[in-house]
């Protein structure tokens, strides 16, 4: 069907309070191969040479996202290094990744491979990334952060190679051999390859996926469709813009924010929230054509004092994150930014980018969203049976969905409009909490006889619970046990932080002097813990001097027995 690229535009860059969805949104559901392809016209219209990648035929991602903005002053990446910006200009990146791509495939990457990029995100992330897609790698992006953390990714990964500093080698012990030498002194060559839209240009870890370590494959087709609307339409951008989103979690929102930002010829500005927080003026230093406001950076800017966010031409927060209203309002206020066009989406890059997205508003907040344009979608039923909806509140299930994860988020349908209602499963802070992660990172802590993470009790949504670490430490007395405590949590912080990274440390750690129930296999019976410490019982017993003398002899009678189904029992005692 035909879609007036003109109105469209002009309807995208518009604010409105009006709920109703406009047709060419709902129309773009049901063609989005016709919608894709009238983007795709439009773009290869603007800037300069033609972008190489046909919808629905074949992708060069190293020609559309570098290459053709060679001639652009603006740069492609823009960060702060902690004592001044460093620029990576469009010309420079195709050069350094050519390079690369040149030592790679010396070395034996070539297309198809799985290609493990451990970067934060600055200039090696990106030159590795491109160098991989111009040698037709499937990439995978994982930050620098524990050693269990990496090890377990890397494993379910099995990568043919990986990409990452010499001072990060420790991070990846086992897999050394395994590492590309990147000198930069290679002649660079001149080809690059052509995805067909079935390839796998990606295996993500997505942490909206349970369980987050599963390796989620993205397509070729996927990723240039979802850069080509979010870049054109989520955040309006054109060549020489420039795009920050500063907070926004890695693994969650990359590569999506970097393809929808190169593929228009735009800079991605990158700094971290705590430096917003040092010289808030650093943050608009160059205009903004769109800004990603994360809770991480709306504190820093509050705790800063900030005045008046000038140089932002539209702002947008994730829809996962808590729906604080009184700290989003004081923040808008603080920052004079009410007149400020505004969205709120869920972004999620196993998926190619943005999969909901509000229409612009000013002034309040607000929750009504829809499914992103171009996405082909269907309103499932709870109980994932895989059959439409019948009532009004639904799985939001993106097509085709068949090999891919399990939907999880819950929209309400409100006459014309929608509104996000959570998710199907317990999350935190809107993404899956890796407790058997946790768990098995501190199997080996000398005091730990068992441990289990449980969701507790909220005001917010299923997707905003705290999660409590229980972990048992077995029969000792109650002296020994209250001077001990302190330390214990010390290191188990010390430990998880070390192993999984700080964005992993649980809401509470609860030590108890107690052994848990466990299965006929021998495992932690996780629904008696959870049972136990929601009403209390697991407190009870730790004070109770009956109790802690059963547990003495518990622990003896293991001592010397050691069977693995010691307490087959499933109920409280």
């Amino acid at each position: 069907m035909p879609f007036d690229l003109r109105e469209i535009l002009r309807q995208t860059e518009a604010t409105t309070n009006d709920g109703a969805l406009p047709a060419w949104l709902r129309d773009s559901w049901s063609d989005a191969p016709g919608f894709i392809a009238t983007l795709a016209a439009h773009h290869a219209s603007r800037g300069g040479p033609a972008p190489k990648s046909r919808p629905g035929q074949h992708h060069d991602f190293f020609h559309d996202l570098v290459v053709r903005h060679a001639d652009s002053a603006a740069p492609a990446l823009r960060t702060w290094d902690g004592a001044r910006w460093q620029l990576l200009g469009y010309r420079e990146l195709a050069d350094r990744a050519s390079r690369r791509a040149a030592e790679w495939a010396a070395q034996g990457v070539k297309a198809g491979a799985k290609v493990a990029l451990v970067h934060p995100l600055g200039p090696e992330l990106l030159v590795s990334l491109l160098a991989s897609l111009k040698l037709g790698a499937c990439v995978s992006v994982l930050p620098p952060t524990g050693t269990h953390f990496l090890a377990r990714r890397l494993a379910r990964l099995e990568p043919a190679h990986i990409s990452a500093e010499a001072h990060q080698t420790p991070l990846i012990k086992g897999h050394e051999a395994l590492l590309l030498r990147s000198k930069g002194d290679a002649a660079p060559g001149f080809t690059s390859h052509t995805y067909k839209p079935g390839d796998t240009v990606a295996l993500l870890f997505s942490p909206l996926v349970d369980p987050p370590d599963t390796p989620v494959p993205l397509t070729a087709e996927r990723a240039w469709n979802g850069a080509l609307v979010d870049g054109l339409l989520t955040f309006g951008l054109g060549a020489g813009d420039a795009f920050a989103a500063p907070g926004f979690h890695f693994l969650q929102h990359q590569p999506a924010l970097l393809f929808a930002t190169l593929l228009r010829g735009a800079t991605y500005v990158h700094l971290e929230p705590a430096e917003v927080e040092r010289a808030p003026a650093r943050l608009t230093e160059v205009p903004l054509r769109s800004l990603g406001v994360s809770p991480a950076l709306r504190e820093a800017l509050v705790r800063a004092n900030k005045g008046p966010l000038r140089g932002v031409a539209h702002w947008f927060r994730s829809a996962d994150d808590a729906l604080d209203w009184e700290s989003w309002r004081d923040w808008m206020r603080q920052c004079d930014v009410a007149n400020v066009p505004h969205t709120h989406v869920l972004i999620d890059a196993a998926e190619g980018g943005t999969v909901l997205a509000s229409r612009r508003h000013t002034g309040e907040l607000h929750t009504a969203l829809a499914p992103s344009p171009g996405r082909a979608w269907a309103f499932k039923d709870l109980n994932l049976s895989g059959q439409e909806a019948a009532g009004d509140v639904g799985l939001f299930t993106p097509l085709p969905d068949k090999g891919r994860p399990p939907p999880f988020v819950l929209l309400t349908r409100q006459r014309e409009q929608y509104l996000f209602s959570g998710t199907r499963d317990t999350r935190r802070e809107g993404r899956i909490y890796p407790a058997a992660e946790v768990i098995e990172a501190l199997a080996d802590l000398p005091f730990c006889h068992g441990a289990s993470v449980t969701p507790a009790a909220s005001a917010g949504t299923s997707r905003h619970a705290p999660h409590v670490l229980i972990l048992f430490t077995g029969a000792e007395d109650a002296e020994t046990f209250a001077k001990e405590q302190d330390a214990r949590r010390v290191e188990v912080r010390r430990r998880l932080e070390l192993r999984l990274g700080a964005e992993h440390l649980p809401d509470r750690v609860e030590l108890f002097p107690l052994l848990p129930h466990r299965t006929k296999e021998g495992r932690i019976d996780e629904a008696w813990c959870r049972a136990q410490y929601l009403i209390g019982a697991l407190h009870q017993k730790a004070t109770d001097p009956m109790f802690q003398a059963l547990t003495a002899l518990r622990g003896r009678l293991r001592e010397s027995v050691r069977a693995p189904g010691e307490d087959e029992r499933t109920g409280s005692r």
